[in-house]
């Protein structure tokens, strides 16, 4: 019997430690996705530039109208994304990585434009 007690208390402190991990791990990465983020709004993208580490994934999210993101020299091109939809990138080279909407911006940070810091970890 005393056995069996040991036995389901470790299973349950065992149990509990995994949970508590498991959590912190999910709030770890929601707060690296939310720091990596680009908001698609009013015909600009916010922020307009954002710094990230080799490595890191940035998530653009579409929240109104009709928008691509393009790199100024292709390294990334998206799909047209309606309202609602999202693009992501990984970046593992660090420099700087300049981009616009196809329909509403242009090269060299015309009208609708951004740019991705990328530094070295």
């Amino acid at each position: 019997m005393k056995k069996t007690v040991r036995l389901s208390l470790f299973a349950m402190l065992l149990a509990f430690a995994l949970a508590a991990v498991t959590e912190r791990s999910a709030r770890m990465n929601a707060s690296a996705q939310g720091n990596n983020q680009v908001t698609i709004t009013n015909f600009k993208f916010e922020p307009k530039t954002i710094t990230v580490n080799e490595g890191d994934t940035v998530v653009w999210n579409n929240k109104e109208g009709l928008h691509t993101v393009k790199s100024d020299t292709d390294v990334f091109v998206s799909k047209n994304l309606k309202a609602g939809e999202t693009f992501s990138y990984q970046f593992t080279k660090a420099g700087k990585y300049p981009y616009h909407c196809g329909f509403h911006g242009g090269k060299g940070g015309a009208d609708m434009a951004g740019t991705i810091v990328v530094k070295k970890k």
